[in-house]
């Protein structure tokens, strides 16, 4: 007998029309989580059938398994990612490096990747962060600093860019994207909302009278003007 994939909560009769709505919005909540999380990793099971991804973790092609896929430690203590899939990215990450693919293992040869790994690793130490940015800058080479939170918003491309906004509570988060030319829109810089704080004005607009906000409330299914998490 096959087991039943619903939760019990939604075959036993509800004793209220409250309980019935909480369980099935928790059950629907969970539904989706999971066949969204299943669904934005198919490329990763379609992968397995064309080599991208059927070796064991970190061994790959896109976690870490390439030596031209990587994240470098300088010598400043600080990282650079590499992301030098196709062959001319390749190269030009090649020749940032001060190396010969002459004399270097062919890219895509497997077996040759843990030596490559260790000869780019090598590379990387000699200089400092500040040092491979110079010799990156403005390449194809898709060789781009890891950086701190500050470091990222102070990073000439994203100040220039405006990639980053501040709120009227100092708060800073990323620009909503893509910024297009013709309606460019405009970037709002109220504070978030509270949670809870616009459920009972929501709810209202779509037919909810106040008895049913107060049931629900109490129910625990619906939260209105919570200020603080239960954390």
């Amino acid at each position: 007998m096959p087991t039943n994939p619903w939760p019990t909560c939604l075959l036993a009769p509800p004793p209220t029309a409250v309980d019935e709505c909480s369980c099935c919005l928790r059950a629907c909540a969970v539904f989706h989580e999971v066949e969204g999380a299943a669904y934005c990793c198919s490329w990763l099971w379609k992968s397995q059938n064309v080599g991208l991804w059927s070796q064991q973790r970190g061994e790959n092609l896109l976690d870490t398994g390439a030596p031209f896929y990587e994240t470098y430690k300088t010598s400043d203590e600080k990282y650079m990612a590499v992301g030098a899939l196709e062959p001319h990215f390749y190269e030009q990450f090649i020749k940032g490096l001060d190396l010969d693919s002459a004399n270097l293992a062919p890219q895509m040869s497997q077996s040759d990747w843990p030596e490559l790994k260790r000869i780019f690793a090598k590379a990387f130490a000699a200089k400092s962060q500040e040092e491979w940015i110079k010799v990156f800058d403005r390449t194809d080479a898709c060789v781009t600093p890891v950086l701190s939170f500050q470091e990222a918003l102070s990073y000439p491309h994203n100040h220039e860019r405006g990639s980053f906004i501040t709120d009227e509570e100092g708060q800073v988060s990323p620009r909503p994207a893509p910024v297009l030319s013709r309606t460019p829109a405009t970037v709002s810089l109220e504070r978030n909302p509270e949670v809870g704080e616009h459920t009972r004005l929501v709810l209202t607009e779509y037919g909810f009278n106040k008895e049913q906000l107060n049931i629900l409330q109490s129910a625990g299914v619906i939260e209105c003007g919570r200020l603080k998490s239960n954390l």
